[in-house]
């Protein structure tokens, strides 16, 4: 935990099932940013679907007693919110699914209005992680600039649906966004020193 920046607390959220790319991208913003902050690996916590039952349209808490609810006690408390989640089929993850659809009572109860997010998101193109379908060439593809494009437009719908979840349901500020589209989040080191470096002058 690192502790320059006493003013803020940062609370980063990884929606990986693996830990490897999507971390390290949230760990080195969270580094760069000399900010309060804490992890949470949503692969390590037992959150159920919402189960849609209605039981917090009124009260705002959900009945649902599992560990969402340390996490409905810690959102409100941070100045900024990372979520960061790899790309499935243009999407995030399940797990930040089942957190993102599990925020309804903080989206009731406008508790996350106003603070800030930041937004994080990798697709792996790499040829030792696709499939080949009609012969086609990823190496090719990466090197072409409109080629890469199309690649990044599955990379940028994730990023987007986050996007709308913080800003249109949450009433949050998305105050940054890195994503990177050959599962080398390395190659976007830089960029995201920087953004952890913007975000705790936020």
């Amino acid at each position: 935990m690192s502790v320059k920046n006493k003013q803020l607390k940062i609370i980063g959220i990884s929606g990986s099932p693996r830990g490897r790319n999507t971390n390290y991208m949230l760990q080195t913003v969270l580094d760069a940013s000399g900010c309060y902050y804490e992890i949470i690996l949503l692969k390590d916590k037992k959150i159920k679907p919402c189960a849609a039952c209605g039981g917090c349209y009124k009260s705002h808490k959900c009945v649902v007693n599992d560990d969402m609810q340390e996490l409905y006690e810690k959102l409100p408390k941070a100045d900024i919110i990372i979520l960061a989640s790899p790309t499935f089929f243009a999407n995030v993850t399940g797990i930040m699914k089942n957190f993102i659809d599990r925020c309804l009572p903080l989206y009731l109860s406008e508790k996350l209005k106003g603070k800030k997010a930041v937004l994080l998101t990798v697709g792996n193109f790499r040829k030792d992680e696709v499939r080949y379908l009609d012969n086609f060439d990823i190496e090719k593809a990466m090197k072409n600039p409109a080629s890469r494009r199309k690649l990044g437009e599955s990379i940028r719908r994730c990023l987007n649906i986050m996007k709308i979840f913080c800003q249109k349901h949450m009433k949050m500020k998305v105050i940054g966004s890195v994503y990177v589209i050959n599962g080398d989040p390395e190659s976007k080191k830089k960029e995201l020193i920087k953004l952890g470096r913007i975000i705790a002058n936020k």
